[in-house]
């Protein structure tokens, strides 16, 4: 009896010594025509993230950026000639936003603002 407990517990603490923790999800939503953006990330799975964003940011959104173990933000450059916009990612959420940054002007953008910048 007390082997089989053993072993039993043996198999227990092997398999959590093996699971990996669960890691959120994100997701960003834009609307490159008017600017507008949603992120969150208050979920284990993807898609219901990739849902939630699109709901909280409105008509005309899409979803422009979405995983997990990472950090991503959208940056925009509005302007009368039109709009300019980029996703960066990076290890944190001020990386993403400036590598974002740099991809908006590399476009054409004058003056690139974060518009969401979210981490897992």
């Amino acid at each position: 009896m007390r082997r089989a407990n053993l072993i039993g517990l043996c198999l227990v603490l092997a398999a959590a010594a093996h699971s990996r923790p669960a890691v959120a999800a994100f997701a960003i939503a834009f609307d490159p025509a008017t600017g507008h953006a949603a992120a969150f990330n208050g979920t284990f799975d993807l898609e219901q993230a990739k849902r939630t964003a699109l709901s909280n940011c409105g008509g005309g959104c899409r979803v422009v950026a979405a995983g997990k173990k990472t950090c991503a933000a959208v940056v925009e450059s509005i302007s009368s000639g039109g709009s300019v916009w980029a996703v960066g990612q990076g290890t944190t959420a001020g990386v993403a936003a400036s590598n974002g940054w740099h991809s908006c002007r590399r476009k054409g953008g004058v003056i690139c603002t974060a518009a969401a910048a979210i981490c897992d």
